[in-house]
């Protein structure tokens, strides 16, 4: 196992967080494999915290293992909008807590991060930031449990998000107004907007998905490629 110097992530959690981003910025596609000996090379560490962290996400439900070999999970479609029936409840009631408990560093803080994505081109810098703009609000809820388990289900969905925000302009638009609405929600210490405009926003990303996944003969070729 990693060693765990105090204040300091270990190898495991450093290659975890590695390879996690690699998979929601797109860099790593859906059914690709995740080789120890690639990771270990790329970041500079042995084959052992790269093990663990394989492990912990095969755990989480963003990887599939298949014999030895480790791969992206890719859903289908009734897994994928299993995943959004799941977390719809639990973002709303993240979002609504952090609204009731949020204070002005948190408001300034969303602030900041969606000027981020509302600005920028999308590229993999922008999917991060976008990723960061929700874990940002839902770690305001002061539920860390809560938020961790959101963010391994947002994990496993993050490719199609970024299928739909890629060949949409009208719903990069409307995705855009509703994170404009969940920061005003959050600053008006308003619960009860900020889970409207959770549903809304989830709900429109899962018909979009669904119509985009159901048009296509071949879902993998929308997929966004390799940055």
């Amino acid at each position: 196992m990693s060693r765990r110097v105090p204040g300091q992530a270990t190898a495991a959690e450093l290659a975890t967080a590695a390879i996690r981003e690699a998979v929601i910025i797109g860099a790593v596609k859906p059914d690709e494999p995740v080789y120890e000996e690639e990771w270990a090379a790329r970041l500079g560490i042995s084959r052992t915290p790269v093990r663990e962290a394989i492990q912990e996400l095969v755990a989480r439900g963003l990887l599939t293992r298949n014999g030895r070999t480790a791969y992206v999970f890719h859903p289908s479609l009734s897994e994928l909008l299993e995943i959004y029936d799941i977390r719809l409840p639990m973002e709303q009631l993240a979002a609504s807590r952090c609204a009731a408990v949020a204070d002005d560093a948190l408001v300034a803080d969303l602030e900041a991060r969606f000027a981020k994505i509302r600005e920028h081109r999308v590229d993999s810098g922008w999917f991060a930031d976008h990723e960061a703009f929700h874990m940002r609000l839902f770690e305001g809820s002061r539920m860390p449990r809560l938020t961790s388990l959101i963010q391994s289900l947002r994990a496993q969905s993050e490719p199609y998000v970024r299928l739909a925000v890629t060949v949409d302009q009208e719903f990069r638009d409307n995705s855009r107004v509703q994170h404009h609405s969940l920061v005003d929600a959050v600053r008006a210490r308003d619960p009860e907007m900020a889970a409207a405009i959770v549903k809304e926003h989830l709900d429109t990303t899962r018909r979009k998905l669904s119509e985009i996944i159901q048009a296509s003969t071949s879902v993998d070729a929308l997929l966004v490629p390799r940055p």
